[in-house]
Order: structure tokens, then sequence, then C-alpha cells
């Protein structure tokens, strides 16, 4: 269920008991929630302070005038990474306030709550710029994690190592567009699946169409830890700056590992016990097994569990002579399915089908647990479209899909196989 509130407008009733609704599987955006709360400019100038103090002067002016979409465009790739390694540093020391101040109006019932001690700082540039310096960004990915800045694969937080009562407070800070922001994932929200030691969804899970959103500076995206969430490849030439918290209003619960310090909000303002802020947390059974796992497979390595078996590649159809027949009751229009090991096949209306290569360039997702968009077929792993007549993307950087000769004939699809369709003949026919 998606709920927009704006702080303004909305009655005091609409903002009761929004935690136990989040918890519950409501995702919330609140409109200019920054502004109204009076924290923009705490974020916006602790922001530019890590800008000038690690770039220069020059690129935080240029952000003020022009917007932070558009700090590709005065600051190089490569120093992406120090630049936001600066604004964490900026940012971090004010998370008590902001976290103090934005949750008395938006949580007024809740008197104290656990709150991740450092809060995730999210410039993602145009992929087809930074895939230029994909060693750098995989370094500061194993420094802070997925996601930071360069996009994350589907994932549930309680996967990785974070509290499974958590919510997650995803500020747009920059303007964000739904071709480089936020994926949800509100039909997989109940259901277990597979997932990676690295945290991400494992290969084979089949996801429902995402959610994406279009946020203004200032907008806010709250929604459960354990919501199905991602990152949109960024295929627009903006730049998305978020900054996110993870919070939780009762004693966080890790069922899994756990790396971060989470402080009680009520500690964390008493200079007495701010020192000591993040034991509450830790005085538990749930992070006392986190503690002995993470011991047991420093010492004793092989002991740490491994992937998963993926589920099998979904087939369906039959060979038969030079082509792969499918029934069309099996293919729902809007749905991709798996014809063969390196084939899908996606109805795109009730007389319309295509055939493309089933493996997304990008990080080899599997376009059969996908969807379509209209003409387009979209990979569920980072919710890139693919243009369904060439087989491209926005992402130029990127290889076309290999488009294959397929037809309805009857109540049956066919799909040829070697009969590729060369996308220099579909570029004429589109011209």
């Amino acid at each position: 269920m998606l709920t927009e509130l704006s702080v303004k407008s909305a009655e005091p009733t609409k903002f009761k008991d929004l935690g136990a609704r989040v918890l519950a599987g409501e995702v919330v955006v609140i409109r200019q929630a920054l502004q109204q709360t009076e924290l923009m400019d705490l974020l916006i100038e602790a922001t530019h302070s890590g800008i000038s103090k690690s770039v220069g002067q020059p690129a935080s002016d240029q952000a003020r005038k022009d917007g932070f979409h558009r700090i590709h465009e005065w600051v190089g790739a490569g120093d992406i990474p120090r630049l936001t390694d600066a604004v964490y540093d900026e940012i971090g020391p004010h998370a008590p306030e902001f976290l103090d101040n934005f949750m008395t109006t938006m949580f007024p019932e809740a008197d104290n709550f656990y709150y991740e001690e450092k809060p995730n700082v999210r410039f993602h540039i145009p992929y087809d710029i930074a895939e230029a310096h994909k060693k750098e960004f995989n370094k500061f990915a194993k420094a802070h994690g997925q996601g930071k800045i360069a996009a994350h694969g589907p994932h549930r937080d309680s996967w990785l190592d974070c509290p499974s009562n958590g919510m997650n407070l995803w500020f747009a800070v920059g303007r964000i567009r739904q071709g480089n922001g936020l994926t949800v994932f509100p039909e997989d929200y109940k259901g277990a699946h597979n997932y990676q030691k690295s945290g991400n969804i494992s290969d084979g899970e089949k996801l429902h169409k995402a959610l994406t959103f279009d946020l203004e500076p200032g907008d806010v995206v709250i929604f459960h830890t354990d919501h199905v969430h991602g990152s949109v490849l960024n295929r627009l030439n903006e730049t998305r700056f978020a900054i996110s918290f993870r919070l939780s209003l009762d004693k966080p619960k890790f069922p899994n590992l756990h790396y971060h310090s989470y402080v009680h909000s009520g500690w964390g303002k008493s200079s007495v016990l701010r020192g000591v802020s993040g034991v509450p947390a830790m005085v538990q059974s749930s992070y006392l097994r986190s503690f002995a796992k993470r011991l047991r497979n420093k010492l004793i390595p092989s002991s740490a569990p491994g992937d998963p078996t993926p589920n099998s590649a979904e087939i369906i159809g039959r060979i038969v002579d030079d082509h792969i027949e499918v029934a069309l009751a099996d293919v729902a229009v809007g749905d991709v399915r798996g014809i063969s090991a390196a084939l899908c096949v996606a109805r795109l209306s009730e007389t319309k089908v295509v055939a493309v290569t089933r493996r997304c360039p990008h990080a080899g997702g599997d376009l059969a647990n996908g969807w379509v968009d209209g003409e387009s077929i979209v990979c569920p792993w980072h919710n890139l479209p693919y243009n369904s007549k060439t087989g491209r993307s926005d992402c130029k950087s990127l290889p076309a899909l290999k488009v294959i000769k397929a037809e309805i004939s009857g109540d049956r699809i066919l799909v040829y196989p070697k009969s590729p369709v060369l996308n220099k003949e579909l570029d004429q026919a589109l011209a």
C-alpha cells in the first residue's frame, strides 16, 4: 500500500500510528517533509561543507546555483567517492539533532527510539559516466556497503546486518526521478526469498513490478526495512542525491549478522550517557547471537554459510524443428517467461510478443524474472528497461539485447532461436 501525505495539509490523524502502519507494510511518501520540519537547511549546509572541503568551493557554489542533480557536470566521476566520504563526515554529527526533530513531528508517540549511528549518503551519478571508474566505486562499496554510489540489487535490510523491525527514512536532498531513484517491491513484502551472502536476492527469484518515485528536494519515502527494495540503475543525465536513516521504534532485532551501532535516542541526548548510548541495543539475545556468529566466522572461516543453491532457471515450451513453441496461455499480457537457458519471451499485448536474450548485460539479472512496462522489458535487479524493438537501454555503454524472431500463431507463440533480428535493421525500421 502506498500513501502520500503532506505535513502542511495533513490533519494530525493522518500521522496516527504511522510507525505501526509502516511496520505492517505501508509505504509512505511525505512531500516537503524537510521544509515543513525546518530541517532542509541542516542537510544542505552540511552537504555543501563536505563538497567544499573535498573538491573545492567552486563545486559547492555551482551546486547552490544549479542543483545537486547536476553535480556530475562539475565534479569528476573519480572524485565522487572522496566527495561522498566528506559529506558522510559532515552529516554524521547532525544525525541526533536531525532525527530527534523529525521524529517529534512524524512519530510523536515514539518517546525513545534506536537509530543507526551513521546515516547513509547516496550520490548516484549517471551510469555511463561512472562505468569508467568501476574499480574506485567497487573499492568504496567494500568500505561502505552497496547502494551508496552505485546501484544496489533487490534486498531486505535484515538479509545484511540490519534489524528486521526497522524503518528506512529515505530523503531526497536533490531532485530524483524514476530513472535514477529508489525501488520498492510491495507485492514481495511477504514470503521467503533466497538471497546471497552479499545480501542481494538470489538468481532465479521472481519479482513483481517495482514502485519507483518522482521526488522533489525535501520529500521522504518511509518503508519497513523488510520490504524488498533496491536502486534504479541511473539511466538519466542527472545525479541522484539522497540521505537515508535506519531506525527502530523498539529495541532492534538482528536476525543475521550485525555490524552497525544502533544508538538509544534518549541516551544519545544525555551528556552523561552519550558515550555508552549504543549499549542498550546490545543487551539482548539477538545481538549476542549475532556476535557469536561473527566471532565463529572469523576464527573458523569455513564455518560461514555459503550462498544457497539458486533456483533452477525457468524454461517453458518445447523445441519443434527450428523453433520453440510456447502455449500462448502460459504467457499473460505483461509477463516475461524463460523459454531456454539463453532466451525469454515477453507478451507486450494480446497480439504482440517479442523474444530476447534473457541475461541483462549490466549485472546478469534474469529478464525472465522481470516484467513488461509498455513496450519495454524491465530487468528486475536494477529496474532497467530495454526497448523491445531494438534491445537497447538508455545506458549507452551497455550492449544491446539480441532480439529474436517471434510470432503468435493460433494458440501458440513461435520463437526462432537461429533467426536474430539485427539491431541495424531495427534502427532503420524505427527511423
